[in-house]
């Protein structure tokens, strides 16, 4: 059987890096565009670095990533690049629209007017909806509060009419927090563990924090990909919330963190308001009702057993 060939935009990060992984056990050859011109740390850590084609291109440019796509007959394409840090995109808007847009858009107009056949999809966010604390599902209102989250909400969008319209096999994943040992240190939970072990070694004295009265849905990115493999390749391919459906205050894995440790977290925890986020809602829960109805999905990892997973530094 011929292989099929695959093209990842974001392919040095977390999502990418294990899509890519997970679709070389598979028997793909797995064609990567991404911004990294040095070796991919991801990459090495999962034993694929010498099994992908890197292409190193603008996201942007439309002539550039068709020719790429016609070049290898590309049969998926999974979109994780852009702008994604929110701290980030609200100083730069122009880029954080760009990025997450632009490409997005060129990809559907390629497979509109070359290959109708290729199925792609689109990563979006949870950010794209209202702030609430009502169990978020895909009708819920959208009503983005950052430039990245109004990006997300675009795209989404984008790839909705487009799917519709002109019946490609396109789609979007409401993205939902998930985490792995790939994931930047930037992001809250890698933050919170690292600091923590800094502490427990006597490196660091104090850890900083803003709200953390949050409550998230925390899933395992390993188990996220295979999902959206899923998602792609089924029978009716459509947009799908991603998340475990189980949400968890941040104060009760700071808690678990600090407890791993044996140490109290209230000795080491400072509260900054500075840190605090004002347009983050406090709430972030998912109904994966439509994911566990049409796809007989259920996550094997809730947000304890992916903290468990960091502080045991699990890879997969």
């Amino acid at each position: 059987m011929k292989k099929k060939n695959i093209l990842i935009l974001g392919v040095s990060g977390q999502d990418g890096s294990y899509l890519a992984h997970y679709l070389i056990k598979k028997n793909y050859n797995v064609i990567g565009i991404s911004r990294k011109k040095t070796k991919i740390k991801n990459h090495k850590i999962l034993g694929i670095n010498k099994k992908i084609i890197i292409k190193n291109i603008n996201y942007n440019d439309y002539n550039a990533i068709k020719k790429i796509i016609n070049l290898y007959k590309i049969n998926e394409i999974y979109f994780f690049s852009g702008q994604t840090k929110p701290k980030v995109s609200n100083n730069l808007i122009l880029e954080t629209l760009y990025s997450n847009i632009i490409p997005v858009y060129n990809i559907i107009d390629i497979i509109l007017n070359n290959n109708k056949k290729i199925k792609f999809f689109n990563s979006s966010s949870c950010e794209i909806f209202e702030n609430t604390n009502k169990k978020l599902n895909e009708f819920s209102k959208k009503n983005p509060s950052t430039i990245y989250a109004l990006s997300k909400l675009i795209t989404y969008e984008i790839v909705k009419f487009f799917r519709k319209k002109f019946n490609l096999k396109i789609c979007s994943g409401i993205m939902f927090h998930h985490e792995s040992i790939l994931r930047d240190k930037d992001f809250v939970l890698k933050k919170i563990i690292e600091n923590t072990e800094k502490i427990k070694n006597k490196k660091m004295k104090k850890l900083y924090l803003g709200n953390i009265n949050v409550s998230r849905d925390w899933g395992w990115a390993p188990e996220y990909v295979k999902l959206i493999y899923k998602i792609m390749n089924s029978n009716k391919i459509d947009d799908y919330i991603i998340a475990t459906g189980k949400t968890v205050k941040l104060k009760t894995l700071i808690k678990k963190i600090f407890n791993h440790h044996q140490l109290n977290w209230k000795n080491y925890v400072s509260i900054q308001k500075g840190l605090k986020r004002t347009k983050d809602s406090t709430k972030r829960s998912a109904n994966n009702l439509k994911l566990r109805k049409h796809l007989k999905w259920k996550p094997k990892y809730f947000p304890n057993d992916v903290v468990e997973n960091l502080l045991n530094k699990v890879t997969f």
